[in-house]
């Protein structure tokens, strides 16, 4: 009786937590909040590094406290420099020579808007927020400034620069910096396309949005839809090709979204990919319960998580001086997975 009551428990636990994470993948358009990442409680297991390509990872957690809430996009790089957001606490840089975060005191009013979105430009860094649009500072952290003008929405998903042009994506359409008249320009978009994802490839901006994926070369604003098969929470590329991120599938496009295949073999049935990133030969995927590697010939993925928690959600990976930066947290199954909040 008790075994019989155990399965029925654990039977009862994967549907919650299927009907959590797919229960909205069908449709052809999808609204998600502006926290479409799990939440992140403690420093262990928050922020790894890789020397190797993906092959093992370390913990990289020292200087960050106990409650650290990192949201999608909130890594940012430069040639020479490395910080996150923590929607908690702050900006963040990291040490390279003391091997450790810390902390510079950050404008309240940023972090009552709930940052995430976090990005190095020029001579700035950028914040996006879920509710207070757009912070810059020009002196890393010390200072901040809100840079909304020109804008009709103030949740800000990701933050992107292409050919030297400062690009946020928003819950109303993509938006570029005019930086002579110091204003934003609406570049596509409407008050129902919310965009989750931005990229470059051959000439041309590519963005994610709840109603697919669209196009345009870069500075014509001629756009066209290249992706309909559903709602796309992210898009990245590399120098041969595109990958779109569905809400349960991974798709490649080497001829700029003409045709697509999907590339979810070996990555955990029906759950979503949160970045993809490229290194030399080897293709890295963070997913649900981990990294994923392959190279870039082979068929299916392969779980590659040596050095980090089991079951950790990798929500943002980047690459700062061909060291694999990922951060995410640390899924229990016996309280469920959190998806879109």
């Amino acid at each position: 009786m008790a075994l019989a009551s155990a399965l029925k428990h654990l039977v009862l636990l994967v549907l919650i937590i299927m009907n959590v994470c797919f229960g909205q993948t069908r449709n052809n358009t999808k609204t998600v909040s502006a926290n479409d990442v799990p939440q992140v409680n403690h420093s262990d297991g928050v922020v790894y590094f890789s020397y190797d390509n993906g092959l093992t990872w370390h913990d990289k957690g020292s200087g960050l406290p106990s409650t650290v809430n990192i949201g999608l996009g909130g890594i940012a790089v430069s040639e020479n420099k490395l910080a996150l957001m923590s929607k908690d606490s702050g900006l963040y840089f990291f040490n390279t020579q003391k091997d450790k975060w810390f902390n510079i005191a950050t404008d309240k009013q940023l972090i009552e808007s709930n940052p995430g979105a976090l990005l190095f430009f020029k001579d700035h860094i950028y914040a996006g927020t879920q509710s207070g649009g757009i912070f810059r500072t020009a002196d890393e952290g010390k200072s901040w400034e809100k840079s909304n003008v020109g804008l009709n929405n103030l949740t800000i998903r990701r933050l992107a620069e292409i050919k030297n042009r400062l690009y946020a994506a928003t819950n109303s359409g993509l938006y570029s910096y005019n930086n002579l008249l110091n204003q934003w320009e609406l570049e596509y978009g409407n008050t129902t396309l919310q965009v989750n994802g931005i990229t470059s490839f051959d000439g041309s901006i590519f963005i994610a949005t709840n109603q697919g994926a669209f196009a345009s070369p870069i500075g014509k604003n001629e756009w066209s839809e290249i992706f309909s098969n559903g709602a796309l929470h992210n898009i990245n590329s590399d120098n041969k090709a595109i990958y779109a991120m569905m809400y349960n599938e991974l798709f490649l496009s080497f001829d700029k979204g003409q045709t697509w295949q999907s590339i979810q073999a070996g990555l955990p049935a029906q759950l979503y990919t949160f970045d993809v990133v490229t290194t030399g030969n080897t293709l890295l995927a963070a997913q649900w319960d981990g990294v994923y590697r392959k190279d870039t010939k082979a068929q299916n993925w392969k779980i590659s998580s040596n050095g980090l928690p089991k079951k950790s959600a990798i929500t943002n990976m980047q690459v700062f001086n061909k060291i694999i930066v990922v951060s995410g947290n640390q899924r229990k199954l016996r309280t469920g997975m959190t998806t879109d909040k």
